[in-house]
């Protein structure tokens, strides 16, 4: 591909980036209200158009009646009040659709002008088949709490999660790749090795994250820097065989999520000081090395936030804007290590 062609497909890519990214808090919108289980079935075409009239909305709510959340969680409640919740996990799954169709019509547009090369070509068919395969683990984590319980599984709701951060890492790198010229990569083995370490620690981190927002963790010990009182509470591993405690235990969740977090103060203000050191004419790697701490330390805060106003459930504001901060700060880590030469 040509320089014009790449920095076009670049600043396109960049859209679809931010209409992931809006999906990303949509999703966290639609999880901490409760939304996902409103639409109790999965119709790719006739579902874009959300019910109309009072007899159609009707209908969708007696089919909502049948499932577990409205008999255990919301019985009791009005048409109006379930129009609410409604609304978050149509406009979830449409905002997906939608997504595809621009992602595809960008394809489209460029291949049948033979403005893409093999490399592109390829990248492209990862990037919507990543996509598909996105919807279909969503309908799957919806599934899951449509039988039995009033909510999905957590191990399912962070599959999601990682699926959609592993999308969203792709195309990033696929823009990093178009805008970063080979002669800009940065030398630096250590601080890329390093780094390499931080981002495997940040994606396990998310999947904690994804644990803690499954299970509804933040509500059960809201209190910084303690929980509930103590430093680590008696129910940490009470459950056996002990490694599913971090897995299904909401202390030990907890507990794991924070002290992976003061590891990652840590390491990423390391690497920050570190890479500062770095001598490259790179504009790009700088500026986005350079926003790590602010980045980082708006993170942090909205953790504690969420902690300390979640005695009466998780926050939204505070929620979604923790998801979203915490999308930021592994985007710049990962943009950051694409800008390192291989070793």
């Amino acid at each position: 591909m040509n320089t014009a062609n790449k920095r076009k497909l670049g600043y396109l890519l960049i859209l679809v980036l931010a209409i992931i990214y809006i999906q990303v808090i949509v999703g966290g919108i639609t999880r901490l209200t409760g939304s996902g289980l409103s639409m109790t079935d999965w119709k790719i075409v006739t579902g874009t158009i959300p019910p109309i009239g009072q007899e159609a909305w009707q209908a969708e709510f007696d089919q909502y009646k049948q499932s577990p959340q409205y008999s255990k969680l919301n019985e009791g409640m009005t048409l109006s009040q379930f129009q609410g919740i409604f609304f978050w996990e149509w406009l979830h799954r449409v905002w997906g659709r939608w997504g595809f169709m621009v992602i595809l019509g960008i394809f489209l547009w460029f291949w049948l002008r033979k403005k893409l090369d093999a490399v592109a070509t390829g990248r492209f068919l990862t990037v919507l088949i990543l996509y598909i395969a996105q919807g279909l683990l969503g309908w799957f984590m919806v599934k899951s709490g449509l039988v039995d319980m009033p909510w999905v599984s957590h191990y399912r709701l962070t599959a999601h999660l990682l699926l959609a951060i592993f999308l969203f890492a792709y195309i990033l790198w696929f823009v990093a790749d178009l805008f970063v010229a080979k002669e800009d990569l940065v030398q630096a083995s250590g601080a890329r090795n390093f780094l390499r370490v931080i981002i495997m620690i940040t994606i396990i981190q998310i999947i904690f994250g994804g644990f803690m927002s499954g299970l509804h963790a933040a509500q059960y010990y809201p209190s910084w820097p303690d929980m509930n009182g103590q430093l680590l509470p008696p129910e940490t591993f009470s459950i056996t065989p002990w490694y599913m405690n971090f897995l299904e235990n909401r202390a030990t969740i907890q507990f794991t999520h924070r002290g992976i977090a003061y590891l990652l103060c840590v390491l990423i203000m390391a690497f920050w000081w570190k890479a500062r050191q770095i001598n490259t004419n790179n504009l790009i790697f700088k500026r986005a090395l350079n926003s790590l701490p602010l980045i980082l330390s708006t993170q942090v805060l909205l953790g504690v936030l969420v902690l300390l106003n979640s005695s009466q459930g998780i926050p939204v504001s505070f929620g979604v804007m923790h998801q979203a901060v915490g999308l930021l700060l592994l985007s710049t880590l990962l943009f950051v290590g694409f800008q390192f030469k291989k070793a």
